[in-house]
């Protein structure tokens, strides 16, 4: 009887989600017993400290959990079961002794693209493991997307080829559609719509797993430029659809990563990285990167470094430097048969270009101010040197 008694008290301690039968259940089971629950925490977590920005839903649906990691759809249920509206933890409607397993579809929205990556992988996969090889899937299936691509359209500014769904217009003027190297191009004149352009994006974001890796460039000025500004406007756009986490938060912003000749200070990342880990990787292999910028910027306008002068650097511009360098090393490496996109550096921070951006992201920013320009065009070059590739195009 006290053993009895010990048990339901035990029951009831326990039974917070489902009620009184799947918890006995769940008792009776004992450790044999594989909570999906446990195993949806841990992968996300794996995932995170992998630096893959990652969203996770509090509660199954329909019979699974889901998730968001990067460019990819995590679905973890169990294949077991006659309910698959029931809770994947539900002993009622599940034999909890059967492993669960997770599906992982890429890009995180293929409605309208299709499924370029379908990977199945057993819940009880070790999770470093696990994110290992939901990485190397992604990166082959981005590998055999970028393949397919055929290069129909130019960019309106620099004549590159891309396809046509790739090119973008930052302006209102529809029919002027850029590459990513070319948004804040001094050739392009008013009328300047960057909420309409990060919405555009956010299409690509999610729907195109072969994406050209410098828009992730693009939408870190923006974001770093614009800040709390800019999201507040991008939900008030009248648009039925919501924006992308990474507009508010910068370490969901993705950074496509170098697929050969990767730096060592990006090493252990996967094949897409939040923006944030990115730059705490950056600075952590290379912590004097503000100095040199300062000592590059001295030396080109024939000022002692020494000297006690005015700083140039704008620290709310900084991420973005990285995510450039980063980004469009990416893409020349994507891209090996087309011209490289550093001709980011001739005239494509153009400050006219961007305060009409800038005002429309309502940043307090001020583009025509010198540190602005100099921060991005220098500050690009520095952090591409330290990290070993040639701006030179």
């Amino acid at each position: 009887m006290t053993r009895n008694r010990a048990r339901k008290q035990a029951i009831r301690a326990a039974a917070g989600e489902g009620g009184y039968a799947r918890t006995a259940r769940l008792h009776e089971e004992g450790s044999r017993a594989i909570l999906a629950a446990d195993v949806q925490r841990n992968a996300v977590q794996a995932f995170r400290q992998a630096g893959w920005p990652t969203e996770s839903e509090n509660f199954p649906e329909g019979g699974q959990w889901s998730a968001y990691a990067g460019p990819v759809w995590s679905l973890l249920s169990r294949p077991s079961g006659t309910d698959t509206d029931a809770h994947p933890d539900d002993a009622d409607h599940h034999d909890l002794t059967i492993t669960p397993g997770f599906t992982f579809i890429a890009p995180a929205i293929s409605i309208n693209t299709g499924e370029a990556m379908v990977l199945k992988v057993p819940g009880d996969t070790p999770p470093s493991e696990l994110v290992s090889q939901v990485s190397a899937a992604v990166a082959r299936a981005r590998e055999s997307e970028i393949a397919k691509l055929v290069n129909d359209a130019q960019c309106a500014i620099c004549g590159d080829s891309y396809p046509a769904r790739h090119l973008l217009a930052p302006t209102e003027a529809q029919e002027v559609t850029v590459c990513p190297s070319c948004v804040f191009d001094g050739d392009l004149l008013g009328a300047y719509d960057p909420v309409r352009l990060a919405y555009d994006i956010d299409h690509l974001w999610f729907e195109e797993l072969a994406m050209p890796a410098g828009w992730a460039a693009v939408a870190a000025l923006l974001a770093c430029a614009g800040g709390k500004t800019f999201v507040k406007r991008l939900n008030e756009a009248g648009v039925l659809e919501v924006p992308g986490g990474h507009w508010s938060d910068l370490s969901q912003l993705r950074i496509w990563l170098p697929p050969h000749s990767r730096p060592a200070a990006l090493d252990g990342l996967g094949a897409g990285a939040g923006l944030t880990r990115v730059v705490e990787a950056v600075e952590a292999a290379h912590p004097d990167l503000r100095e040199r910028f300062r000592t590059q910027l001295a030396e080109e306008l024939e000022q002692d470094p020494d000297e006690d002068g005015r700083d140039y650097l704008v620290e709310q511009l900084w991420p973005a430097v990285i995510a450039y360098a980063v980004a469009l090393a990416t893409q020349e490496q994507e891209r090996p048969g087309h011209r490289p996109p550093w001709h980011v550096l001739s005239d494509s921070f153009e400050p006219g270009t961007l305060a009409g951006h800038f005002r429309q992201l309502g940043s307090s920013l001020n583009a025509h101010d010198l540190g602005v320009c100099f921060t991005l065009e220098v500050g690009l070059q520095v952090v591409a040197e330290a990290l070993g590739w040639n701006t030179h195009y």
